[in-house]
This record gives structure tokens, C-alpha cells and sequence, in this order.
């Protein structure tokens, strides 16, 4: 059981030695206290002579400390004044800064809840019986992001916004992938201002660059070659597989339109095309019955009546599975001659679908090899944490409801995702709120 003690304390930030009276009531669905602290011997702040109590002011400090409840502390603060010069001044405030009607401990629970992006500002103001503008100048003025260092393992991704500039439908990420959180969020992913942002480092900053990993957006490599002399360029090994994918998705579609509409290898192609996108070991053995073919058939069985459908089909099959193994399988050592094979089958399948992804093969070769460097604890080179951040931006986006801010976007974001971003407390208060000056500037830019 707490201690009463404590939970004064820990209740009011004040020891109750200090207390001399404290009465507390319930009012409809808000806690009414009214504290007076003890008279103390201080000594005047200008001239350092002995005081003497002058009086009593109350001040009215928001302070709803208790889940679905309003708070307000009546503080009858002590006024004193100096027997030599005659001026007052008020005892400390132990509640809140001197003008605020806020205590310290709502701002603080404040703070910690928009580190939860799940948490809108409406909704935060609703727990704390604030307005979102108070909520939203509190993240405004109490979390600072500093220049970030770059990182010797870079990511790059972007997000489609509204927020992003006039050149740029996407803000672009920058992920630190060894330690594995985002470092900055910028709000364009366009080469003449990626370039901007890098140039601001030193050369021994960049230099210290080692891998930058990206998808297949040409700029980003312009860029990292550019602006990280020493780094090597590797390019996300899922966005290669999903353009696979959509290859194979294309002759799976050509063969199915020509075949009759609801023949058997119609629906075979639009029903159960799922099956071509599974590993063979994890097809089913288990029979169910079918009722287009009126019997039971395995998952196995339904996939090998697909495949005698169409040899082409097939063939693209084990060119789609061949690529699939190579990206699982392959080491950095092995790669190159691995993948010159592959792109040599792909070049004689006469699978036109396919042409396509085979010159994507050729054009990025080198940085595909790259991204199957483990430069830290066994990972291969990939951009999975910044899919993972742009999950949660996308769902915080659509939180948000259209938010044109994006310094506050920026700032949250980075509070919330970015262990090395702090918040600190302080009297002062500024508002990041977009004026017509800051609209212009941006469409200027």
C-alpha cells in the first residue's frame, strides 16, 4: 500500500511537511484542492535582507491527475516582503511555471503520450481536459530535433503525402539501418533537394557513409554516389521480388483471358492462382472437396492441374521460383556469377512479360549483389525497417486527417520513433502553427 506521503507527493510534487492546510472536494466530475504551504524564512531576491509574509493570492493551476476526472488546484500563494526595500515577490511555485495554468505533471503525462502515435492530438487533449492547440504547442515547444549524424549504414524510402513540396509527391525517410530507428524525415525526395540536405554535412561526415540502401528510384543512386564517395549502393531485395511478382502476374492474366470464361483452367487461374505464389513445402496435403470438379483434391493436386495448363506458364513458374531461391540463398561471394545465369535464363525464356524485369536485372546487377552484404548481425542489405516506419507514418497519416504541418509531422514522428529524441520542459512556449509567410515559403522553395 502507498504511503500517504507518498502519494501527496507523488500527487502534487509538493512534501506534505511543507503543507498547512489542504481540503480536497468532488464537484460534478471534477477534484477541487486548495493548498496553502507553510510560512518559510526567505530572504529577499534583490537586496538579501529578511522578509516578512505580505498576504496571499490564488492562483488557479489545471491539474487533472486522476483518469476521467478534472482537476484544478486553488494555490493560495504566499506574497512577501522585504523590511529594507520595501519590494514583494511570491513564494515558488511548486505546481507550474510562474503564468502557466497548467501543473508540471500534466504536461509531463502530456509529453509521454505523444510519444504514442496511435494517440491523436484530439485525443490527448480529451484524456488531460485540454484543447489540441495546448497539446500541440507543447510538442511544439518542448521537443527539439538536432541535426542527426549520418549513419555508416544508410536506408532511404519515401511516403506519398500531401505534405511533401511542390516538387515531390513523397517526403523521403532516412533510416539508420544498424541501429534501426529513422533519423530524419524530409519533405521531398526530388535529387536537387536531397542533394541540398546532404551538402550540409562535412565531407568526413559523409565520407563515413558505408552503405546506402535503397528501391529502384534512379535519383537515390545519383545522390548516394554523389554526395558518399565511399559508400556501396544496394538496392532493396523486395522491391526486385515484387517486380517479379508482377511479371509472372502478367502471363498468369494473358493465358487465363485466353481461355473459355468459366472453363476448368479459367477458374483454376482466377481461383486458386494463389497457390503459385506458395513454397511447394508448405502445399497442403490435406484433400477437400471441390465443388467446380465435384471431388476432393490436395493443394498439391490443384497446382499441378495449373501447371499442365500451359507450358509457358510453368516455365515462368521456375524462372519466378529459380530468382526466388538465388534471393534466399545467395551470398555476396556467390551472387554475381549466380545472378549472370539468371538474367541468361531470363533472356532465352521468350517470355516477353518478362523482358522488362530482365533489363531491370542488368541496369541495377551491381546493387543487387550488394544487397546481399552483412555489414551488421547477419542482415542482409534491405529497406524492411523503412517499410516498417512508412506502416506507422501511414496509419499516423491517416490519424491525423490531412495535416498540413509538417514540421509538427516531422517533429512527432521523430519524437515517437527516435530513441536518441527527448523532450524537456521549460516556461517558454512557440508555436510551429503554418502562417501565410511559411505557406509562401514553401511553395517558393
Amino acid at each position: 500500500m502507498l504511503p500517504q506521503t507518498d502519494f501527496i507527493t507523488a500527487l502534487f510534487n509538493v512534501h506534505p511537511d511543507e503543507i498547512e492546510s489542504l481540503e480536497t472536494f468532488k464537484q460534478e466530475s471534477t477534484f477541487h484542492t486548495h493548498i496553502r504551504l507553510k510560512l518559510k524564512k526567505l530572504t529577499c531576491p534583490y537586496c538579501s535582507e529578511s522578509t516578512i509574509s505580505h498576504g496571499q493570492k490564488e492562483r488557479i493551476i489545471h491539474h487533472p491527475n486522476l483518469i476521467d476526472f478534472d482537476g484544478v488546484i486553488h494555490y493560495y500563494a504566499r506574497r512577501y516582503i522585504c523590511k529594507d526595500c520595501q519590494r514583494t515577490f511570491f513564494e515558488t511555485n511548486p505546481f507550474s511555471f510562474s503564468g502557466f495554468n497548467n501543473s508540471y505533471a500534466l504536461m509531463d503525462r502530456v509529453m509521454k503520450q505523444l510519444g504514442d502515435l496511435d494517440l491523436s492530438f484530439k485525443r490527448i487533449a480529451e484524456d488531460n481536459h485540454i484543447s489540441i492547440t495546448t497539446v500541440q504547442s507543447y510538442l511544439d515547444s518542448y521537443v527539439f530535433i538536432p541535426m542527426p549524424s549520418l549513419p555508416e549504414n544508410l536506408g532511404i524510402d519515401e511516403l506519398h503525402s500531401t505534405m511533401a513540396y511542390y516538387d515531390s509527391a513523397y517526403l523521403c525517410i532516412l533510416i539508420d539501418n544498424e541501429n534501426r530507428y529513422p533519423i530524419d524525415i524530409l519533405n521531398s525526395r526530388s535529387k536537387h533537394h536531397l542533394n541540398k540536405h546532404f551538402s550540409q554535412y562535412s565531407k568526413e561526415q559523409r565520407d563515413n557513409v558505408k552503405f546506402v540502401t535503397i528501391d529502384m528510384w534512379e535519383p537515390y543512386k545519383d545522390v548516394a554516389l554523389t554526395q558518399f564517395k565511399n559508400c556501396k549502393v544496394a538496392v532493396d531485395p523486395f522491391h526486385v521480388v515484387k517486380n517479379l511478382s508482377f511479371a509472372f502476374t502478367k502471363i498468369r492474366i494473358s493465358i487465363m483471358n485466353q481461355c473459355v470464361y468459366n472453363s476448368d483452367a479459367y477458374y483454376l487461374l482466377k481461383r486458386w492462382h494463389i497457390l503459385l505464389d506458395k513454397k511447394d513445402k508448405d502445399l497442403d496435403d490435406e484433400p477437400s472437396y471441390n465443388q467446380h470438379f465435384h471431388r476432393k483434391l490436395t493443394k498439391r493436386q490443384l497446382c499441378e492441374m495449373i501447371f499442365s495448363i500451359s507450358d509457358k506458364l510453368l516455365d515462368a513458374f521456375n524462372l519466378k521460383t529459380a530468382y526466388q531461391f538465388f534471393n534466399d540463398n545467395a551470398t555476396y561471394e556467390n551472387a554475381g556469377p549466380w545472378l549472370d545465369q539468371l538474367i541468361h535464363r531470363f533472356q532465352l525464356s521468350g517470355n516477353v512479360e518478362y523482358n522488362e524485369f530482365t533489363r531491370m536485372l542488368i541496369y541495377w546487377r551491381e546493387e543487387i549483389i550488394n544487397s546481399f552484404q552483412r555489414p551488421h548481425n547477419d542482415h542482409k542489405q534491405s529497406n524492411a525497417l523503412a517499410e516498417n516506419v512508412n506502416s506507422q507514418l501511414r496509419a499516423y497519416l491517416a490519424l491525423i486527417r490531412g495535416s498540413q504541418n509538417f514540421t509538427r509531422f516531422r517533429k512527432r514522428v521523430l519524437y515517437a520513433l527516435n530513441p536518441k529524441i527527448f523532450y524537456a520542459i521549460s516556461g517558454r512556449i512557440t508555436s510551429d502553427k503554418r502562417t501565410q509567410s511559411s505557406k509562401k515559403k514553401e511553395k517558393d522553395f
